[in-house]
């Protein structure tokens, strides 16, 4: 078995209205996808972030990644895996749109693998092996209080055991004062027995994120996502140490070295790894074994990714030994939509496996032209 084409797409979705959360507000959804075909007709599907110019990452793939794997068997994936990341040296394979690139087509394989096995892609990482993965609904996002309240009541009556809401409000929506009484509303509202993560996205620094856990300490907080900049490292250490919220981090982290310092410096009770940017399956479940060492829990996150990097991260759920719960977002993203079948959805706080082998779920390729960016 070879691996004999490659097909991408560059996807832009507008958003139905605009998102408002503390870094600003995010109008359009953006991916690059990606197949892989083998000599023998198995094709694969994956995913890579592109948060912005999903065209950049297209040509990454196709100029500098793509090189590397043509013509190679697809089952040697973590060897293919560990040779795009060693021959891209140069091109800063640590962070970016490289490491994004890679992501994608590891899963692409991965898919490949699943299929030839004759088993759902879970099954073949050879992990955990859950028939059902827990979720936490996502996300509450920034509108007057009363109305994020109602929005969390909504979840739970859905069936949701979990919630994330968003916080990090700038000056001009009330900044961390406005941040407590949202979660005095919402806890109030939702009852004491869900479990409620907020997600700063960076907003604070770490005094005041510090300040403001003990504020809200008494609403029982599941973790604080991201509060201060990804790579102050030292304010998350400071931050863990400090308040008795778990703190939680690693959309914005690309790779093993990174999640390991978060882990070595004890600065994380949560890690939340992008399969669409770590380095799709192989990395993301080396960190779930490294994470095990710490005994810290992984939680993937998804966020604004497509339908493809949703049910990646459905089928790593299942796999992770040390799961939390996967992050499901309810919020409409036509991006989430291009399979001919509808993605899993989740019934009591939890979603079943697909059957099918490999990822389950077959590309719809009108959608993906209606989205395609010329």
């Amino acid at each position: 078995m070879k691996i004999a084409r490659l097909n991408t797409w560059a996807l832009e979705a507008k958003a139905a209205r605009a998102i408002e959360f503390g870094a600003g507000s995010y109008g359009t959804f953006t991916a690059t996808v990606v197949e892989i075909t083998t000599d023998d007709g198995i094709t694969g599907v994956g995913e890579c972030i592109a948060r912005r110019a999903p065209r950049v990452v297209e040509t990454v793939v196709r100029d500098l990644l793509w090189p590397v794997v043509e013509g190679k068997d697809p089952r040697d994936v973590s060897g293919l895996h560990d040779a795009m990341f060693a021959t891209l040296r140069p091109w800063g394979h640590y962070r970016g749109f490289v490491q994004e690139g890679m992501s994608g087509i590891d899963q692409a394989l991965w898919d490949i693998v699943a299929q030839a096995q004759g088993v759902p892609l879970y099954k073949a990482l050879h992990g955990a092996a859950r028939a059902t993965v827990p979720v936490y609904g996502s996300k509450v996002y920034t509108t007057d209080i009363p109305a994020m309240a109602k929005e969390a009541r909504g979840a739970v009556d859905r069936g949701h055991k979990a919630i994330k809401v968003q916080i990090g409000r700038s000056a001009a929506s009330g900044g961390p004062s406005a941040d407590v009484a949202v979660i005095k509303a919402i806890r109030e509202e939702i009852g004491p027995d869900i479990e409620m993560g907020v997600d700063v996205n960076s907003a604070y620094d770490a005094a005041t994120a510090i300040r403001q856990c003990h504020k809200v300490a008494k609403y029982d907080l599941w973790f604080i996502e991201e509060p201060v900049f990804p790579d102050d490292i030292a304010g998350y250490e400071l931050i863990r140490r400090s308040q008795p919220i778990p703190v939680a981090a690693g959309e914005s982290e690309f790779g093993l070295f990174g999640f390991n310092e978060l882990l070595r410096r004890r600065a994380l009770d949560v890690v939340q790894p992008e399969i669409a940017r770590i380095g799709g399956f192989t990395a993301a479940m080396r960190l779930g074994a490294l994470a095990q060492t710490y005994n810290v829990k992984v939680a993937p996150h998804t966020g604004f990714s497509c339908g493809v990097a949703q049910l990646a991260s459905l089928h790593l759920s299942a796999a992770i030994a040390n799961l939390s719960r996967l992050e499901y977002m309810w919020i409409q993203n036509p991006l989430a939509e291009i399979f001919e079948e509808p993605l899993p959805q989740p019934k009591n706080g939890e979603v079943a496996m697909p059957t099918r082998p490999g990822l389950g779920l077959t590309l719809d390729r009108k959608k993906l032209e209606k989205f395609k960016l010329a």
